[in-house]
Order: C-alpha cells, then structure tokens, then sequence
C-alpha cells in the first residue's frame, strides 16, 4: 500500500489521504529525529528548527535542492519540569524561543533560549497569564505557537473560547518580554484550534502571520496581518481538509526563502510513523 494511504488508515480508521491532491500541494520529507515534532522556524540561513515535545531535544534542519535532508540534534538544558516544547521561534543572534504547554491547568509559558555550541540553554521564563488572556487554559492547551524576531514575540495559545456563538483562539504580541496587546483570532471551523504559527516583520513593523488551524479532519492554514488593536478575521490561504482528511497531524509552520513548509507530529494516541516535513509548492498556500 502507498505510505500515504497507511498513514491516513493508521490515524483515522477507514480515512486516507487522496494521494493525488496532496501529490500537487505538497512533497513529504522524512527525517530522523525523535517521536512527536513540534512546532517550526527558519533562521537566517534558511534551516529549520523544531523541537522534541518530550525529548529534551531540538533540531536544525537543512534541505538541500533535491529536498534531502541533514538533520542536528541539540540537547537543551533548563526546561522546566513538566513543561512540554509545542512551539519554536528564531530570533535572530542565536537565540531562540520555546512556546510550551503544561500537563496542568493554567500553564501558558514561553521559554527564552541562547545556542551554545552544540546545545541550547534555557536563559528566561515568561509567564502568560490566564487574566491577560481572557479565558482558562486546560493542561496540555498553552503555547502552541510562537514567532517573531529580536525583542518581538507572537505567540498563538492553544485554548478557545466562545463569544456571541463565534469561536476564538489569544494572540498575543509581546516585546521586550512584557505582553503589549492579546487579539482574539476568530476561528473559521467550529472545532478547530491553533497548532503553529510563524511570521514576518517588516521594516515599518508591520508582521504579517501563517498559522494552522487543526483538529483531526480539519487543517487550514490561515494568513493575516497583526492589527495595531482589535479582533482578527483571518483569511484561510489553505484548506487542506479535502486532500488529507484527518490522516496527518500539522504542528509547525514556517516561511522559508523556497516557501512555505510544515512539521508533522507523528505521535498521537494511534498514529505512528516517521517524523516528516511537508513542503508545499511554491504556489499551493495562496
């Protein structure tokens, strides 16, 4: 059977992904890493970075023409005990950022992270108050997403809320690691939620963002422009809801200089397989 289709039959029962839809969005990338990737960003030379929820472990991933990969593995020190690394930002200056979630209620955090050699350490903690955020956050619901560059951080919050029978998910701007602005994104499914977020900030401080928008048989990747305040309506650059029905599980987005790529977390209650990049055609996310 086409490893597409056992993929898709190993998730979700008797779904599979319609190979030749995919085959014309996007090309999967197998790499060697630990189980259960999460969350994805470019650095200044265009290699990936995403993170082992549970490993302790981040990885730099460098494509070459022909998409063969060279994956690194860094160890990182410093994660707070029961944390979980969901979500992953380069910052510029070999420092990153960790979005995490916890396995208790309450847990919204942020992890600041400098490259040392061949590992990274964790250097600073901010918290992301349920009060700023305006609503509860369950366990395992935090920081699913997180982007930016320099002093300047968006960070996509897993949990939802409801609003006059509309569903939202937080943004939330930060800058110098203080929370200047919490935006409610408003959700265009009525079960999906944030998975992965990435962004680009222009010189006249306009970020412009790539989220994914997920829950089993529903995965949009939504654009949109970080208004100066305000709700956020955002625009769906990509349903791939018809070509993978559920069968694959995005947890990372990132712009590259060849386009737009996700990380695939292949661990979760029967899905199995290996750790995967999608990297979409130039043209496939409007």
């Amino acid at each position: 059977m086409h490893r597409l289709a056992l993929i898709g039959l190993v998730a979700c029962g008797s779904r599979s992904i319609d190979k030749e839809t995919a085959a014309a969005l996007f090309t999967e990338v197998p790499i060697d890493t630990a189980p259960g990737l999460s969350g994805l960003a470019a650095d200044d030379v265009g290699a990936l970075w995403t993170v082992a929820e549970r490993d302790a472990t981040a990885y730099r991933v460098t494509l070459d023409a022909a998409l063969k990969p060279t994956v690194v593995a860094y160890p990182i020190e410093g994660i707070p005990a029961g944390t979980d690394l969901e979500g992953v930002a380069w910052l510029g200056k070999d420092r990153l950022a960790f979005g995490t979630e916890g396995r208790e209620d309450g847990a919204a955090l942020i992890l600041l992270v400098d490259v040392r050699g061949r590992a990274l350490v964790v250097t600073e903690t901010i918290q992301l108050p349920e009060v700023e955020l305006g609503l509860h956050v369950l366990a395992n619901h935090g920081t699913e997403g997180i982007c930016g560059s320099g002093d300047t951080l968006v960070a996509a919050i897993e949990e939802t809320g409801t609003e006059a029978g509309k569903r939202w998910a937080p943004i939330v701007r930060l800058d110098r690691g203080k929370i200047t602005r919490v935006h409610k994104l408003w959700l265009t499914t009525r079960t999906g939620k944030l998975s992965g977020l990435d962004c680009q900030i222009g010189a006249d401080g306009s970020i412009k963002v790539i989220a994914i928008e997920r829950h089993f048989e529903v995965t949009k990747l939504l654009t949109f422009t970080l208004p100066a305040s305000g709700d956020i309506t955002p625009t769906v650059a990509l349903d791939l809801g018809p070509a993978l029905d559920g069968a694959l599980n995005l947890e990372g987005i990132a712009w590259t200089p060849a386009g737009v790529v996700a990380v695939i977390d292949n661990q979760y209650k029967t899905v199995s397989g290996p750790s995967e990049l999608l990297v979409f055609k130039r043209d496939a996310v409007k």
